[in-house]
């Protein structure tokens, strides 16, 4: 096996991997996303999502490779999965809404109308030295995905009822396909795994551009 990091608290990112075969040794980056933002006024919401993704990967690595933090096993390769989605729509990012009036307005604008989702993917390799085992990074790629989501319009009332679960306000765009918001969601060009937070697909590539074999990573003790 290779040892996988996942650098996300996301559930349902953990969730992805979980239902692949993947076991992954969660480690939570501390990123102040708004400041990543303004370093890069000019950045598309797709380079958005992917500098956030790699902003987010290299602060785990740094704590790894510093250190602060372990890689569980004997492995001698570990691969770290880093992601962040944001929503576009009308040619704006859309971000996590983190409260019920931004989320009810978000909801008001893209209801009945077609958003892109992006999620920016960094993959990175890391090997374990000779001396004292520790940790160096060997490599890194990365790549962004895109899937076109179409949106039912809530009635008033089922909007309330929506932003009463809380679902919406920590996600990327006010929307879930895995959850309560899945009924809104009336169709998705792409792949689907890219709006819950992970496109598998892409993940497969990166670990194989960087010398890893993809079923390694399954966990056959499962």
């Amino acid at each position: 096996m290779t040892a996988v990091v996942l650098a996300s608290g996301s559930p349902s990112r953990r969730k992805i991997l979980a239902g692949s075969g993947i076991t992954a040794h969660v480690l939570v980056p501390e990123v102040d996303e708004a400041a990543v933002a303004a370093a890069h006024p000019r950045a598309s919401v797709v380079e958005l999502a992917a500098l956030l993704a790699e902003a987010k990967g290299r602060a785990v690595i740094d704590r790894i490779l510093g250190g602060a933090d372990e890689i569980p096993g004997a492995d001698d390769t570990a691969v770290l999965f880093a992601s962040d989605s944001i929503l576009e729509l009308t040619g704006r990012p859309v971000g996590k809404p983190h409260t019920a009036e931004a989320t009810r307005r978000v909801w008001e604008e893209m209801g009945g109308r077609s958003a892109a989702l992006h999620t920016g993917h960094y993959v990175a390799r890391l090997d374990r030295t000779g001396t004292g085992g520790r940790w160096e990074l060997a490599a890194a790629v990365s790549e962004p995905a895109t899937a076109v989501i179409h949106t039912a319009r809530p009635t008033p009332e089922e909007l309330d009822a929506y932003i009463a679960t809380t679902e919406p306000f920590e996600v990327a765009g006010a929307l879930t396909i895995d959850g309560y918001g899945g009924a809104f969601v009336t169709g998705i060009e792409g792949d689907h795994h890219t709006v819950i937070g992970l496109s598998l697909p892409v993940l497969r590539r990166l670990v194989t551009d960087l010398g890893v074999f993809w079923p390694s990573l399954w966990d056959i003790r499962r």
